[in-house]
């Protein structure tokens, strides 16, 4: 017998067990009184057995050996026993690939691929999740390693589609030509890309078994199939009827804890639209009735972001340059408008977002300082470029340090942002920018040709700064075109949006499967509650991601998925996979801490029976 845990144990057993044998020694003892007779030399005798006597009364107290032995228990199953057995299974390697689409939560669908995976397990096993982006959740680990990851994959739900041609490929890169066999699960309703039949043969070609297993199970009623927000402040969604009868169905609209509800007759197979008006800011959620084997696709959410005004200072000599002309027409945007030499005299700390555009000669040395404060507190400061820059040392303001003029460029995109979006980099036109070079830990949107970055930002503090360099000057002396196209407001208003941590109806509702990508690691809430810190968030769960500027729904929306009737894939049948004629011998964990701990239930209710008998309970 083995210990997993035995210093854990042995530290529950001083603190724990000895403690109970010392209460009893010292819990307090009747009254005796003494009186004369000729009992005088049975008195000596006594003090002779006083402790041999206490240690007997401890020993026949049931209640001490019922606790004793409870305690007993429990140390032991602390310490985690085990054996190690010897096992034959089958040798080589084995691929099983999981179907974790969102079809798979139908009626413990998925629940039934982890235990038929589990019969097909050999010496080395790697397992790939195919959702529609196919991950390894284990490469080339034992028996006791994948039943492990089945234990924690069977409480996870994902709202996805599944893409098998592709995970079938992945498992095929990680089988040398001709060694091991992949196994996949899944039900196949539906998939994305090419059919798992073409990857299936591939493989094939290359030596490697490939064996479908179908599971099936389930009955989905109704389902939103789909869903968006109108320009009048109102959101539609799609509900469809997946039986062969008509359905009046029951929507619950959920929103600062009121519940309102609705009926909507679908006749069989039929789809009718739902739609709210004047959804208040927040979220929102829609449950549709009746009640079936698959509630993902039953909920929708829906995220409205909170609309206020923000307020911008915009420093500036000039007020009609073409930025501070955009500025004052964005509905959501209140401006300000101070010279540089004033600005001083105010408290930037009053603004959620400060412009620094066209400024006669140089930026004075304090308020570059007082920017940097600013955007340390988590303010957020744009800088447009201006030929006065080269002649300052602008401190840890600019995430680029400059070099010279330079004359016509043309625009590249290095990292994709909202703040780009919808925004053509080739119709611009460059004929000066300033060279220089980015600053570490900047990140950088758009350069040059000569990687000089033209728009980039870094982190100050709590804030940020962007320099955006293209200058804001018109006429003969102007250094782009930018200003004249139809996308420089739109420019605009995805900047001071994105400093201001605001966004769009549309940025806060989105499909399950897409995959967000932020310039640096983020800590991100998941619905089921889970805190991950990424760079790329895949929103493979249904409902509400908290992220530090906003929220975000996710919704299956996808009637195909939803489909539990229909197969997508007639032809596919359950395959026995043929078992490795190669039997090898490996070492099994046998552990016993579930039997100690039902032991211990048992000891637990035998004491409770027995305060009751005596009437302490």
């Amino acid at each position: 017998m083995l210990f997993a845990n035995s210093n854990m144990a042995i530290w529950a057993f001083f603190l724990t067990v000895i403690p109970l044998i010392i209460v009893y020694l010292l819990r307090p003892k009747a009254l005796e009184i003494t009186i004369p007779s000729v009992m005088f030399f049975a008195q000596l005798t006594q003090q002779k057995k006083k402790y041999a006597q206490t240690l007997s009364k401890i020993i026949k107290d049931p209640l001490f050996l019922i606790q004793l032995l409870v305690l007993l228990a429990l140390i032991l199953a602390i310490a985690s026993p085990f054996t190690n057995e010897s096992k034959r299974i089958s040798g080589g390697h084995t691929i099983i690939i999981l179907d974790s689409s969102a079809s798979m939560q139908a009626d413990g669908r998925f629940g039934d691929a982890i235990s038929l995976a589990e019969g097909y397990l050999t010496a080395r096993n790697s397992v790939i999740l195919a959702a529609n982006v196919p991950v390894i959740a284990l490469r080339g680990e034992d028996v006791d390693a994948a039943k492990s990851l089945f234990d924690r994959l069977s409480r996870r739900n994902t709202a996805t589609t599944t893409d098998l041609y592709k995970a079938i490929v992945l498992g095929s890169t990680l089988l040398p030509a001709g060694e091991g066999r992949i196994i996949v699960i899944s039900d196949f309703t539906n998939w994305d890309g090419d059919d798992p039949q073409v990857a299936k043969k591939l493989a094939e070609a290359d030596g490697i078994g490939v064996s479908f297993i179908s599971v099936s199970g389930g009955e989905n009623k109704v389902a939103i199939t789909g869903g968006w927000a109108s320009d009048n402040g109102g959101y539609t969604c799609i509900i469809k009827n997946f039986m062969a009868t008509g359905v009046d169905s029951t929507i619950d609209v959920l929103y600062n804890g009121e519940k309102s509800t609705h009926n909507l007759r679908i006749d069989p197979h039929g789809s009718e639209y739902f739609a709210l008006n004047n959804i208040g800011a927040g979220t929102t959620e829609i449950v549709v009735h009746p009640a079936d084997d698959l509630m993902v696709d039953n909920h929708a959410s829906i995220v409205v972001p909170f609309q206020q005004k923000q307020s911008v200072l915009y420093i500036s000599d000039y007020e009609t340059t073409p930025s501070a002309t955009v500025l004052k027409l964005l509905p959501p945007v209140d401006l300000t408008i101070k010279r540089p030499d004033v600005v001083q005299s105010i408290n930037v700390r009053d603004y959620d977002c400060v412009v620094v555009g066209l400024c006669n000669g140089s930026l004075q040395q304090q308020l570059c300082d007082n920017l940097v404060d600013y955007a340390a507190s988590g303010g957020g400061v744009v800088v447009m470029a201006q030929e006065g820059l080269l002649s300052i040392d602008t401190g840890r303001l600019l995430p680029i340090t400059f070099t010279a003029m330079a004359n016509e460029t043309t625009l590249e995109e290095t990292l994709e942002s909202r703040v780009i979006r919808d925004i053509d980099l080739s119709e611009i036109a460059i004929g000066n920018y300033l060279k220089g070079d980015a600053k570490q830990g900047a990140v950088t949107w758009v350069t040059a040709e000569d990687d000089t970055p033209i728009l980039s930002y870094w982190r100050i503090g709590g804030g940020k700064v962007v320099y955006f360099g293209i200058c804001d000057m018109m006429g003969d002396s102007a250094w782009s075109d930018f200003h004249t196209l139809p996308e420089y407001p739109i420019f605009w208003m995805n900047l001071i949006d994105y400093l201001c941590e605001a966004g769009a109806i549309e940025d806060c509702n989105m499909q399950t499967g897409l995959i967000l990508r932020f310039d640096s690691k983020i800590r991100v809430v998941a619905p089921n509650g889970e805190t991950i810190k990424t760079k790329e968030l895949l929103l493979d769960q249904a409902g509400v991601y908290r992220l530090p500027d906003r929220s975000i729904a996710a919704n299956l929306y996808n009637p195909k998925e939803s489909n539990l009737a229909d197969s997508g894939y007639v032809a596919v049948a359950t395959d026995e996979p043929e078992i490795a004629e190669q039997m090898i011998k490996t070492i099994v964990k046998k552990e016993f801490d579930w039997i100690l701990l039902m032991i211990a239930l048992a000891l637990i209710l035998v004491e409770l029976w027995y305060i009751r008998k005596r009437g302490e309970l």
